[in-house]
Order: C-alpha cells, then sequence, then structure tokens
C-alpha cells in the first residue's frame, strides 16, 4: 500500500483526475489539497509554484498505470511520488483490497 502525491498545476482540474482514477479503480481514496505553495532553487533563485496536491491511496503495482494515466491526460511533467504506508488498521486495508483492480 502507498500513498501516491500528484503535483497538478493550478490551471489543471485536481478533481477531474481523482474522479478518473476511482472510476479506473487505480485508486482507493485520495483528498485534494488546493493552492499548496511549493517552493524550490533554479539558477540561484527561488521559484514558487502554486499546485493542487492530490494525496491517494493504492498498491504499489499500480503505480505505473496511475503515472501513465495521469502523464497520457497532463503530459510528462507532472511531478509525481510515491511513500508506502508502513502500517495501517484492517478497515484501512480493506478499503485499499476492495475498491481497487486486483494486483
Amino acid at each position: 500500500m502507498v500513498n501516491v502525491f500528484i503535483y497538478l498545476k493550478s490551471t489543471h482540474n485536481a478533481k477531474e483526475l481523482v474522479e478518473l482514477l476511482l472510476a479506473e479503480k487505480l485508486i482507493a481514496s485520495a483528498s485534494i489539497d488546493e493552492n499548496n505553495i511549493s517552493y524550490k532553487m533554479a539558477e540561484e533563485k527561488i521559484i514558487q509554484n502554486v499546485y493542487s496536491v492530490i494525496t491517494a491511496q493504492s498498491k504499489s503495482l499500480l503505480l505505473p498505470e496511475i503515472i501513465k494515466l495521469t502523464e497520457q491526460k497532463y503530459g510528462g511533467d507532472v511531478p509525481i511520488n510515491c511513500s508506502p504506508i508502513v502500517g495501517s488498521n484492517n478497515a484501512f486495508l480493506a478499503t485499499i483490497l476492495t475498491k481497487t483492480i486486483p494486483t
């Protein structure tokens, strides 16, 4: 099980992507953080970006399909990463197992 973090430009429709990923059973659940401000250094300058960050729960084996679908819809420059879910209760585990496609 993993948390998948998708950083969409604020001009993209995060809700639309969440609905698509849910319909395809690639994720079990998700939340959207609007107006997330991110900072990084580029050529000795601080750059600020505003994102809609999707945090979705899924299976690690589905990550390549999540990336593929997201890149097909929004291009290859969408930052995506994931982190493992180290522990959970049975209700959370059941949600992941029953709401996503079998792997």
